[in-house]
């Protein structure tokens, strides 16, 4: 019995170490049959492929440089209107209210013309007094004359005839009281015609100082006037653009201007520069003229121009002809621009002529027909492949 126990035990313990070594003999066998059935992946190296892109192409024109300059509307004409009599305020033209508007010539206040009426009257009766005394002088040298005669043709001895004697200075004195009257006169009919104050020109009335009733001094301010005829826009440009502006009292360059707040659009010229540097920002002044900014006249129906309005005016300068208009994105580093030529990259050096917020227009370095690449490469270089985005499209 104990000999067929250890047979048994025997056999467990064979069977313990033959069976993981078949199974993994049998592992193994199965790794290497399958690994000899996979399908081999053959790798084929990676296709360089060319960037694609898009292209714009260009051709010349003609173009006209446009400056843009901020600005504020002013008078160009305006004149503090002030009494040159005193007296009495008896009448206001109806017009004559701040705001209003009055025709060149038209009686905007008249003073009480009573006291200069009768100094008229005073100065006149003086004049007739030194005319008369005048020809009484006249008179009496003529008297005198005969008189000396008379006694030269009794008198044995020569006698003199002397300016007293024959009363040259008296009448003199006559003659030039005559003019001290006449000029008395003179200046009691401009004081009376003072009396009555007319605007000088077409105006607006910016402001009025007195009205009816009110007392007028000497030198006292009566009204602000500003001329109607023409408005000038003061702007302010760069110095390196002031060359392309045209500037002439009767051609400067045209200008279009615009309200920041209303919308409104006027036409004006550029008459003349300020001829001085702002201290801060180092632009130079240039003046803009508006005709007829009321619209009263030849532009009758265009928007009223508003003083103190800030205004945009676009001033067309310089014109370039044969010349490439590019957006400014374009314009690489170095001022260069990416061609597309025969499937290559270009890389060409370029020189703007002028440069417009988001437009740069160049002269040279470009031909008619060039197609300039639009889309960013990440790396450009001068003669990689390129593929153009039309044609992949295909």
């Amino acid at each position: 019995m104990n000999q067929t126990a250890s047979h048994t035990s025997l056999g467990v313990t064979l069977l313990k170490i033959i069976l993981p070594v078949c199974l993994i003999a049998l592992g193994i066998a199965g790794f290497w049959y399958y690994k000899s059935k996979a399908v081999k992946v053959q790798r084929k190296p990676a296709e360089k492929t060319a960037p694609v892109v898009d292209v714009m192409k260009v051709d010349p024109d003609r173009v006209i440089a446009q400056i843009r300059a901020m600005g504020t509307v002013q008078p160009d004409k305006e004149v503090v209107i002030k009494s040159q009599v005193a007296g009495t305020v008896i009448q206001v033209a109806p017009e004559f209210v701040q705001g209003g508007l009055i025709r060149k010539g038209r009686t905007m206040v008249r003073i009480d013309p009573a006291d200069y009426t009768l100094a008229v009257s005073k100065a006149q009766s003086a004049l007739a007094q030194a005319q008369a005394d005048f020809e009484i002088e006249k008179g009496q040298q003529q008297i005198a004359k005969e008189e000396l005669k008379l006694m030269s043709t009794m008198s044995p001895n020569e006698i003199q005839a002397t300016s007293l004697v024959l009363r040259k200075p008296q009448l003199e004195q006559a003659r030039a009281a005559v003019a001290s009257a006449q000029s008395d006169l003179e200046a009691a009919r401009l004081d009376l015609e003072r009396t009555r104050i007319t605007a000088p020109f077409h105006a607006l009335v910016l402001s009025k100082e007195v009205d009816k009733g009110a007392m007028a001094a000497v030198q006292g301010t009566l009204a602000s006037l500003v001329d109607v005829a023409c408005y000038q826009v003061e702007v302010q440009v760069p110095l390196d653009r002031l060359d392309r502006i045209r500037v002439h009292e009767t051609k400067g360059s045209p200008a279009r201007i615009r309200s920041l707040y209303a919308g409104r659009e006027w036409e004006g010229r550029v008459v003349r520069t300020t001829g001085a540097v702002t201290e801060q920002s180092r632009m130079a002044g240039v003046i803009i003229q508006v005709d007829d900014p009321l619209g009263l006249g030849p532009a009758k129906g265009r928007p009223a121009m508003l003083l103190d309005d800030h205004v945009e005016a676009i001033i067309e300068g310089q014109a370039f002809d044969h010349v490439f208009s590019l957006p400014r994105t374009l314009v690489r580093e170095d001022s260069s621009l990416w061609i597309y030529n025969d499937g290559r990259l270009e890389i060409r050096k370029v020189a703007p002529v002028w440069i417009e917020n988001d437009r740069v227009f160049v002269q040279s370095g470009l031909s008619p027909g060039d197609l300039v690449v639009s889309s960013d490469l990440s790396a450009p270089v001068p003669g990689m492949a390129l593929t153009l985005a039309s044609q992949e499209s295909r």
